[in-house]
């Protein structure tokens, strides 16, 4: 990630936390990142938050917060090769996602909260993609040209509703 990008992700913290306690009060919320013992998750399952329940029961999720300037696309971008077309090619997060949920948003204009968002059911988006006939049905293949050469599928939002455990603005 770039230094812009941590510093963007770390502003969002204390907004994307505040959805995940609307369905998990009292949680503990650990980053997979930050912490040498989860990496692995991260690494290897595309988890990047571990949510710790009351109980003691766990669960995962994978996050990503846009700019506010994007939210005009109302799209899910899932990423789908790194390095696509060199020779470090690998697949991308598609391919080894695991988590259980996966919350989606968007920036306000300031940047210190959220004006969109979905929380999404991983298994539910994962089989509505593979009853549409895969990520090319649902979504148009895009490259980033900006940050690296990673491809993904822009997937409009509202062909991901029925997946939606939650949302707010879109």
């Amino acid at each position: 990630m770039f230094e812009e990008d941590i510093d963007f992700e770390l502003r969002m913290r204390g907004a994307v936390e505040g959805v995940f306690r609307t369905y998990f009060p009292d949680c503990q919320v650990l980053y997979t990142r930050e912490r040498d013992d989860l990496r692995r998750f991260d690494d290897h399952f595309a988890i990047d938050t571990i949510l710790k329940l009351r109980s003691g029961q766990i669960v995962t999720v994978q996050q990503k917060c846009r700019r506010n300037r994007y939210l005009r696309y109302k799209d899910f971008t899932q990423e789908f090769m790194n390095a696509e077309g060199e020779i470090y090619e690998t697949p991308g997060e598609w391919f080894h996602l695991a988590a259980q949920l996966y919350f989606y948003g968007w920036a306000n204009p300031a940047e210190d909260g959220l004006a969109a968002w979905a929380l999404l059911d991983v298994v539910k988006y994962k089989m509505l993609v593979e009853q549409a006939g895969g990520l090319e049905r649902v979504g148009t293949l895009r490259r980033n040209r900006v940050h690296g050469s990673a491809s993904f599928y822009a997937i409009p939002m509202e062909t991901l509703r029925p997946a939606f455990i939650g949302s707010h603005g879109i």
